[in-house]
């Protein structure tokens, strides 16, 4: 594994609190992998191979319905973890996971993983803390799949991206996400029809919210989209 891969996933979360000798003795069970844009790391319902750690690149969490459809139910960029919900319970991953874009990530396998959490209890509370945290924002998709405005569901997605993945502007002023999203991945994110996520990117960018840029996203008024984004 590249040295610079391990420096980063040295640094995430799960193992910044363990030492230089625990960590030597740790990184020897993990394997790194490169993927291109729009592949998939796992689909929902595979068995619990392994843990991915991202160390650069963004990888969506698509859930499919009974009803056949997908639901975007959120997106994950550099540090972050996949698949550990099904690796702790060894059910089936709950979810698919599928790159934005070039994604190179860490892996452990579930053996392993459980070997490490048994030696240090720190990765384990780690795990414990992203999973709070999952769990968290799936609440906070269904209430707003329930209650919300598309209008407010769009925003608040924007709102998220400019969160994990924003730069500034390339010309002129604003944030721009800059992650590859199609109309189709917004409506999945939002629990909507394509159609609808057009209409209603059309209206933001008529307003002045947001601007396009080479396939990117600019958000040109930030509070404008979080007073849409809190209903107002």
């Amino acid at each position: 594994m590249k040295w610079e891969m391990m420096q980063g996933v040295r640094k995430t979360p799960l193992f910044k609190s363990l030492s230089e000798r625990d960590w030597e003795d740790v990184a020897r069970y993990l394997h790194g992998h490169c993927y291109p844009a729009d592949s998939y790391l796992f689909f929902q319902g595979d068995p619990p191979e392994a843990l991915y750690i991202i160390w650069s690149g963004r990888v969506k969490l698509v859930r499919h319905t009974d009803q056949g459809r997908d639901v975007v139910v959120t997106v994950l960029g550099p540090r972050q973890l996949i698949g550990e919900m099904a690796i702790f319970d060894g059910r089936p991953y709950s979810m698919t996971a599928v790159t934005l874009e070039d994604t190179a990530v860490v892996t452990i396998t579930r053996n392993d993983l459980m070997e490490i959490i048994h030696r240090y209890p720190a990765v384990s509370f780690e795990v414990i803390l992203e999973l709070n945290r999952r769990l968290r924002l799936c609440n906070e998709l269904v209430r707003s799949l329930a209650v919300d405005r598309v209008e407010q569901r769009i925003a608040r997605a924007l709102l998220r991206l400019k969160d994990l993945g924003g730069a500034p502007a390339p010309e002129g002023d604003g944030v721009m996400i800059d992650i590859h999203l199609t109309r189709q991945d917004i409506a999945e994110m939002t629990g909507t029809t394509v159609e609808t996520a057009i209409r209603v990117m059309s209206r933001f960018r008529k307003s002045g919210l947001t601007r396009n840029y080479k396939g990117r996203t600019i958000l040109l008024d930030i509070e404008g989209l979080e007073a849409i984004a809190r209903g107002r």
